[in-house]
């Protein structure tokens, strides 16, 4: 009987070895957002956007935008897409050329852009 056993455990491991990567189970990750300063929630920033992927697992943004600093594109990160969703995004909400403003939690590098909290369109409606 123990030596079934450690015959098993042996095809068993050397199955996980070998075995295909379709066999395994799916790792379980998320993106951290641990790079957002999030005791700051108040960095407003207005441009044009130039980018937008409504996506899981974040959504993600570039805008445009034109200050003393001159013309460049900054990069935002927001929420997963089912969260946008559910605060009232729906395709064809932000498109390219739209001129929008952001409230976000700033960066902790010091790197321009941030984490999204609020996006207000021109019409100033808000999700």
């Amino acid at each position: 009987m123990t030596r079934k056993i450690v015959i098993a455990a042996f095809l068993i491991g050397l199955t996980s070895l070998v075995a295909p990567t379709w066999l395994a189970a799916p790792a379980l990750a998320h993106h951290s957002a641990a790079r957002f300063d999030f005791s700051i929630r108040d960095v407003k920033w207005s441009g044009t956007v130039k980018e937008f992927k409504a996506e899981n697992p974040h959504t993600h943004l570039v805008l445009e935008v034109s200050d003393s600093k001159g013309i460049r594109d900054v990069e935002f990160t927001a929420h997963s897409l089912n969260n946008i969703y559910r605060n009232g995004w729906r395709p064809g909400t932000v498109k390219v050329g739209d001129k929008i403003t952001v409230i976000t939690a700033p960066r902790k590098d010091g790197v321009e852009g941030g984490y999204v909290l609020t996006m207000i369109m021109a019409d100033g409606k808000k999700f």
